[in-house]
């Protein structure tokens, strides 16, 4: 058998947990040191963040055309988890970082899963008329989630800010106050390991122009980045990190549609964003196209009409940042007015 060794502190439970396995098995602090030390040319690497099954076998062997390889196991669903590599390999310090080997061969064989694989739910709300009653259907459906709540904090950056500092999971799941979660999303999703500081974001269905897209959907935000976040960018979801997952699946119905000034208002704040093109990595042909749709469908749903068409296009000609005040000063008015939606 291969000599293993722990990436971590003996005094880790997870090590703990591994010599009962594997008795030989020694703790290190890197990679490197673990090589230095190892008396056979291939190396087992496990990491604390890998909960090893119960029948996975450290007596694997590989071929002898294979030596060369680093072989990376499945660690849940992904390939990010236990590795077999030569002793005489050299992996960059971005590879070893990002558990992603150059010179790699994936096992179709499960050694571990991800240690924590429920990350908390925040619910954020402000001024939503449905978000108590969205709030406790989420708490029905995860009884045995944690779930906090954040409510009225004024600015978004600091919403999502205070939403992150109650989590104690890596990550964080953002579900917004108009969220209504679809049947069949759990989250139970875990990234790749190389992406736990990546922006995740799943596609929210439009009520009333019917689009798919990120808008209203429920977020997966590193726990850190997220409490550390620049405030100066005004689309913050794009902003936190510089890798960004657009995840091609439903999460929800953005149900903003619940009276005419709480829909106008969800459109316009949305049309702005789009029509000043501050988004960060932003395709302007895909943000034309979405914010056409706002401005032109919907008219047949659950106050659609109240959408105002022509200032939604009128809001397209502001940018987000430069004329706040007048856009600002145009909801207010069109609050005290109230709306025909006829």
């Amino acid at each position: 058998m291969y000599d293993v060794f722990f990436i971590g502190s003996s005094d880790h439970f997870q090590f703990t947990k591994l010599k009962d396995k594997v008795f030989t098995a020694r703790a290190v602090d890197s990679v490197h040191k673990a090589k230095k030390l190892s008396r056979t040319k291939m190396l087992w690497i496990v990491y604390p963040e890998n909960d090893i099954v119960d029948d996975f076998d450290f007596t694997y062997d590989v071929l002898p055309d294979d030596f060369i390889y680093t072989h990376v196991f499945k660690n849940g669903i992904h390939y990010d988890g236990v590795a077999l590599m030569p002793k005489d390999s050299h992996h960059g310090p971005g590879e070893l970082a990002a558990r992603f080997y150059i010179n790699k061969k994936f096992t179709d064989i499960i050694a571990s899963k991800p240690l924590n694989e429920k990350y908390d739910i925040v619910f954020i709300s402000y001024q939503e008329p449905n978000a108590n009653e969205n709030f406790e259907k989420i708490m029905n459906k995860f009884p045995d989630r944690v779930i906090h709540r954040v409510h009225g904090i004024t600015g978004i950056h600091q919403a999502h800010i205070e939403a992150a500092k109650l989590c104690d999971t890596d990550m964080c799941w953002i579900v917004d106050g108009d969220a209504v979660i679809v049947d069949d999303f759990k989250f139970d999703y875990v990234p790749e390991w190389w992406n736990m500081e990546a922006v995740h974001v799943w596609r929210s269905i439009n009520p009333v122009n019917e689009m798919e897209y990120g808008y209203g959907g429920v977020k997966l935000f590193p726990t850190k980045k997220t409490i550390y976040m620049d405030t100066s960018k005004p689309d913050m979801t794009t902003s936190i990190s510089d890798k960004f997952v657009a995840v091609k699946s439903v999460s929800n119905y953005t149900a903003f549609n619940t009276d005419p000034f709480n829909t106008w208002k969800s459109a316009f704040r949305e049309c702005c964003k789009l029509s000043s093109k501050v988004i960060d990595r932003q395709k302007d042909d895909e943000t034309e196209f979405r914010l056409d749709a706002w401005c032109s469908k919907g008219d047949d749903k659950p106050f659609g009409k109240a959408l105002r068409k022509s200032e939604l296009n009128k809001a397209s000609q502001y940018f987000f940042q430069k004329d706040y005040d007048e856009l600002t000063d145009l909801k207010q008015k069109r609050k005290e007015k109230g709306f025909n939606t006829n």
